[in-house]
């Protein structure tokens, strides 16, 4: 098994972002009038897109300042979600299939913007990614970069040709509210990533959501035998409820989720309360511009959150709740008894797992170090609740096997 640094991986881009968000080969540190130009714009994009969201689909890169704001922000955050969500596909094994390839690996990237998630799936392809513990070499890939905005894919381009000079790059220019992928694009594709890009799609229309669960069944009829559909939103509450609305349809029709649930099931988020989503979030220590605009702008920045799923074409066979597998939903709750309880869900149910807040077997087994996806095997649980309200506790002879959704060096060779 081999670790791959998503943090370090990013690295080398942030000089590249500072130069094409100022036009010149300057990739010195924001000085202080530029800090707060790029902040006071960030602040307004935040609220533009996560409050409001009005902001959201409206071609704010066409200002400088937003674009700064984009570029040195939401582009390392967004590559830090899709890497983490990429590398728990790749330590699922799906992609072992592209280390023996007569051809090269082909990606493309639904409504890219400047490249973030394409970025990352080249770099975690590229690093000792797939179980020989030899990537793939760049030389070998062919990226397709497709979004409505020509500066974004302008922008793309040059980041690739500076950051990844051997990958194959191509750019498609089309609103996805007027054509079809279908028709967009010639031959399969190995892996398809769209990432902050489905909720701004028909975001004002009432049927909002079947309109993005076709556009979905589009990219999934682009796959080649194997191939992988990964959609990554932002982890809030309308956002998270509306793609997992989309997944279910998809699970419905035949589709498999292969990251982060344990079984294709429909999502139990839904129907346990208006305000349930289901989305993953990693401690992150981001890097020195990030952090400055985050504080100049009084933002929090200590974690990478998001919603996503990533799907095969083909029906998963596995009984919903029959794996022995649970997934980790929700952070740790400490309620009035005195105990730390999280939700675990086996695909069909939520199901609660508790301890005492100062359980010495229960620390020893990992159990308060939890986090949101953490995927664990529960061998020998107390039994509590009853069987309308199952729960489960930490007893003597509890054991617990827990996998890592991620952390600064994520495994991702299985």
């Amino acid at each position: 098994m081999c670790a791959y640094s998503c943090e370090s991986a990013l690295e080398p881009h942030l000089k590249t972002l500072l130069k094409l968000w100022r036009g010149t080969a300057n990739c010195s540190p924001l000085s202080e009038r530029e800090l707060r130009q790029v902040s006071g714009a960030l602040l307004k994009l935040q609220r533009g897109l996560t409050g409001e969201r009005n902001l959201a689909g409206a071609g704010y890169m066409e200002d400088r300042a937003f674009l700064g704001a984009y570029l040195l922000y939401y582009w390392p955050v967004s590559f830090m979600q899709v890497s983490y969500a990429f590398c728990n596909v790749l330590k699922s094994g799906r992609l072992d299939f592209l280390k023996n390839l007569p051809r090269p690996v082909r990606i493309l990237d639904a409504g890219s913007g400047p490249g973030p998630a394409a970025a990352s799936v080249c770099s975690a392809l590229g690093t000792s990614a797939l179980s020989t513990g030899a990537g793939i070499a760049s030389n070998n890939i062919e990226l397709t970069l497709c979004d409505y905005s020509a500066r974004s894919l302008s922008l793309a381009k040059r980041l690739f040709e500076s950051d990844f000079k051997q990958v194959d790059t191509q750019t498609v220019t089309a609103d996805f509210m007027k054509k079809d992928p279908a028709g967009l694009f010639k031959g399969k594709y190995d892996i398809i990533v769209t990432s902050h890009a489905l909720n701004e799609l028909w975001k004002d229309f009432p049927d909002r959501i079947s309109r993005r669960t076709n556009f979905l069944k589009s990219l999934l009829n682009l796959l080649s035998p194997g191939g992988v559909l990964l959609v990554c939103e932002p982890a809030l509450l309308e956002t998270s409820r509306s793609l997992i609305e989309a997944r279910d349809t998809l699970v419905r029709e035949g589709a498999a989720v292969v990251s982060p649930c344990v079984a294709s099931c429909i999502c139990p988020a839904l129907k346990a309360s208006s305000a349930t989503t289901c989305h993953s979030e990693v401690l992150w220590t981001p890097p020195h511009t990030v952090a400055a605009l985050a504080r100049s702008a009084g933002l929090e920045r200590t974690s990478v959150k998001m919603s996503y799923f990533a799907f095969v074409n083909e029906e998963d066979n596995v009984p919903c709740g029959c794996t022995g597998e649970y997934a980790v939903v929700s952070d740790g709750m400490l309620n009035k008894s005195g105990r730390v309880r999280y939700l675990l869900c086996d695909g069909r149910s939520r199901i609660p797992l508790s301890a005492k807040k100062d359980d010495t077997h229960a620390k020893e087994l990992g159990f308060f170090n939890l986090r949101r996806y953490d995927r664990i095997a529960l061998l020998n649980p107390e039994l509590r609740g009853d069987k309308d309200s199952p729960a489960f506790g930490i007893g003597e002879k509890t054991a617990l096997k827990v996998e890592p959704f991620a952390s600064s060096n994520t495994k991702i060779a299985p």
